[in-house]
C-alpha cells in the first residue's frame, strides 16, 4: 500500500506554531508518513510574543520569561530542541517578581500562584492594587455567572470577574 503524504499549513510562528512544526518534523523523521509542512508568519521574525535580548550583560525578556518546570513536557521539549543546558533556573535567594505599575516596580506579593493570591496577608499589604482594587478583586467570589451565551474575550472575562485594576 502506498504511503500517503500529508500537507499541513501552520498559521503563526509563535510558540504554538513553532512547537507544532517541530512535532510534525519529528513525526515525519520517525517514518510515520511523509509530511509537507509550511509555516506562515505575518511578523518579520518568528517567536510571537517571546523575545529575549542581551543588553549590557543583562537578559531582557519581552514576553513570557518562564514556564513551569514542574510540567514535564516543557523541559522535555527543551531537551529535544537541545536547549536544556541553556535553561536558567530560579535563583532561590532572589526569587522575587516585579511588575512595573504606577510608574515604579512593585513586587508581586508572596503566595501568588499563577497570579492568584493564596495568602491573604501579603496580598493585602502589597501596593500593587489600591484598596478599592483589592476589594473589587475579592468581590469575584460573589459575582454571578454570566447569563449571555457566546464567546467572551479573556480581557472582558477578567474585567467582569476581577475588575479593571486587576486586569491592567
Amino acid at each position: 500500500m502506498p504511503t500517503v503524504s500529508r500537507t499541513v499549513l501552520i498559521v503563526g510562528g509563535g510558540i504554538a506554531g513553532l512547537t507544532t512544526a517541530h512535532g510534525l518534523a519529528e513525526s515525519a523523521a520517525s517514518g510515520d508518513s511523509p509530511i509537507q509542512c509550511t509555516l506562515v508568519e505575518a511578523a518579520p521574525r518568528l517567536g510571537g510574543k517571546i523575545l529575549t535580548e542581551q543588553v549590557g550583560g543583562f537578559v531582557i525578556e519581552g514576553g513570557p520569561d518562564s514556564f513551569l518546570s514542574q510540567k514535564p513536557w516543557g523541559m522535555e521539549l527543551c531537551r529535544r530542541l537541545g536547549l536544556a543546558d541553556r535553561v536558567i533556573g530560579t535563583n532561590q535567594d532572589r526569587r522575587k517578581t516585579y511588575v512595573y505599575a504606577k510608574k515604579r516596580l512593585e513586587p508581586l506579593p508572596e503566595g501568588l500562584a499563577l497570579g492568584v493570591p493564596t495568602r491573604l496577608g501579603p496580598f493585602l499589604r502589597s501596593g500593587l492594587l489600591s484598596w478599592k482594587g483589592k476589594l473589587r478583586l475579592g468581590a469575584e467570589l460573589v459575582i454571578p455567572r454570566r447569563r449571555e451565551r457566546g464567546d467572551e474575550s479573556l480581557g472582558a472575562f477578567f474585567r467582569r470577574r476581577l475588575g479593571n485594576e486587576a486586569l491592567e
